[in-house]
């Protein structure tokens, strides 16, 4: 009778929900079930909750491998692919063990094997499958945005307590709360400063001086934040999230006149917020992009030249920086905007076909997903409003008293409060988003095309900030990242083992754009 070959188990589950639906006893039992039908000796299991923290994090996961790298264990056997990776690195560290040859990597739900001796379009369908696994942990982390979006249109303030203000919970609720010493301070420097007769140093000066009169522990008292604190609409009862003003539940501690004239005093005229004027040349690239040396925007200027032609010219703002007087002119910056989609030539046909068809899949799982969290949000909204109902009932019998039924419903109001925003949340989750993917991966594929017209500045520069991410520009050169998921996308297409029948025009030097790329 031949020996058994030795395989261990990995089980995972990224979040508490997710122990309803692929449990990990579930994943533990259909992995036990593949070992006795391949006839496989288990050496070992791990079974974890693995939050979406980062990939260089994963220290279970390292510890599995290190096991089956050290015990010369022939097969590992996981659910899926997404239970296995979260990104390229996780799937790098897979395939160094697939490379030695004596490994193999065994998704049991999705009935796929992947070894040295794997097909193109099996190692393809790995790869797509550690792409998805990283959109889904990147789209996870935009949900949670849009409950702090939620909650920011509500008045609550999702961050660090600006100076005069500390963070406490009400209920389990974050918010902020007047610190009643540095709250004075707040208020002298707007009085002092509208006077016009204090500076910066001054008055960061006088605000270390009185914390230290009170044995606080004094913040960096800087001319920084003087800065920080009168340019912050917060104090005045407004706060200011991605350059846009919600009205906060927080007490005011000036009004609005005040910050007004301290804004007045630091030379802000509102002529500096009007519309560009009729006829002024319209520069594309400002605003998109960043020096790459100090962080300043990179401004643009216009030249008329004596053969009576326009040219643009683009450069770092600051001119104490050294890219001041490393002008680059606007043709030349689009060419090399045109390079940033040649990446796009490698979507062929049969790959975008094949990822699509991937999202489906993705798209079927999210709303099994969905729902059941979905019911559970409906049971418990159920829940509380029937004890409302129950509450009121009380009081039109005369058993409650008005003030002991408002302090009875208070709670569960908050509670259902709560919910709403959890159901309006599922409404935007996960299914919609993948639904929109592959009518976008579809839209991508003739950007590259798109992008070699003649004209159309604006609308291509519109079209770089869907795809580009810190767009900076140093040396005459831009530079950037790609956008989630393009990034793993374009990353899996660098390698050896992509889909092997791509139709690929040779588009423009490779060398050169993964110099633009660096």
């Amino acid at each position: 009778m031949s020996t058994k070959e030795s395989a261990v188990v990995f089980a995972r589950v990224s979040s508490e929900d997710q122990r309803d639906g692929f449990s990990l006893d579930a994943q533990e039992e259909l992995a036990n079930k593949y070992a006795r039908e391949k006839q496989f000796k288990i050496v070992k299991s791990w079974k974890h909750q693995e939050s979406a923290s980062k990939e260089d994090q994963r220290e279970i996961f390292d510890e599995m491998l290190e096991f089956v790298r050290s015990n010369n264990i022939q097969n590992v056997i996981f659910d899926k692919v997404d239970r296995a990776v979260r990104g390229i690195k996780s799937a790098s560290k897979i395939e160094e063990l697939i490379e030695s040859g004596s490994v193999k990597f065994h998704f049991t739900r999705e009935n796929l094997v992947i070894d040295v001796n794997s097909a193109p379009q099996e190692k393809f369908r790995f790869y797509l499958g550690t792409v998805m696994a990283k959109y889904y942990i990147d789209n996870l982390k935009s949900e949670i945005n849009k409950g702090l979006n939620q909650r920011t249109k509500s008045g609550y303030w999702n961050a660090v307590a600006p100076f005069g203000y500390t963070n406490t919970r009400d209920n389990g609720r974050a918010s902020v709360e007047i610190d009643s010493v540095e709250s004075k301070l707040v208020v002298d420097v707007f009085d002092f400063y509208a006077t016009g007769n204090y500076t910066y140093q001054s008055l960061a000066d006088y605000v270390f001086t009185k914390l230290k009169e009170q044995n606080r522990e004094p913040r960096t008292c800087s001319k920084r934040l003087i800065e920080t604190i009168l340019v912050n609409p917060f104090y005045y009862g407004m706060m200011k999230v991605k350059g846009k003003l919600h009205l906060g539940n927080h007490q005011p501690l000036i009004n609005k006149d005040l910050f007004d004239a301290c804004q007045k005093i630091r030379g802000i005229r509102s002529q500096q917020y009007k519309s560009i004027r009729k006829g002024t040349i319209i520069k594309p690239f400002m605003g998109f992009l960043k020096c790459g040396c100090c962080g300043h925007a990179i401004t643009g200027e216009s030249v008329v030249k004596a053969n009576q032609q326009t040219y643009t010219y683009y450069r770092c703002a600051n001119n104490k920086c050294e890219e001041y007087k490393k002008r680059i002119n606007e043709k030349d910056l689009m060419q090399q905007l045109v390079y940033a989609f040649e990446p796009f030539t490698k979507w062929t046909p049969k790959a975008t076909d094949a990822f699509i068809g991937l999202l489906q899949n993705q798209l079927e799982h999210a709303g099994v997903f969905a729902g059941d969290l979905e019911k559970k949000a409906l049971e418990a909204r159920n829940e509380l409003i029937a004890r409302i109902q129950t509450l009121s009932e009380l009081k039109e019998k005369k058993l409650l008293a008005e003030d002991e039924f408002s302090a009875a419903v208070a709670v569960p109001n908050k509670l259902l409060e709560q919910q709403n925003i959890e159901l309006n949340n599922l409404k935007a989750s996960d299914v919609n988003s993948l639904k929109v993917s592959a009518s976008i991966i579809q839209m991508f594929r003739k950007a590259y095309d798109f992008m070699h017209l003649d004209g159309f500045a604006l609308e291509k520069v519109r079209l770089a900030k869907l795809v580009l991410s810190n767009p900076t520009l140093r040396e005459r050169t831009m530079r950037y990242d790609y956008k989630k998921p393009l990034d793993e996308l374009f990353a899996l297409t660098e390698r050896p083992i992509w889909w092997r029948c791509r139709e690929l025009n040779p588009g423009p030097q490779e060398i050169h754009r993964k110099a633009l790329h660096t």
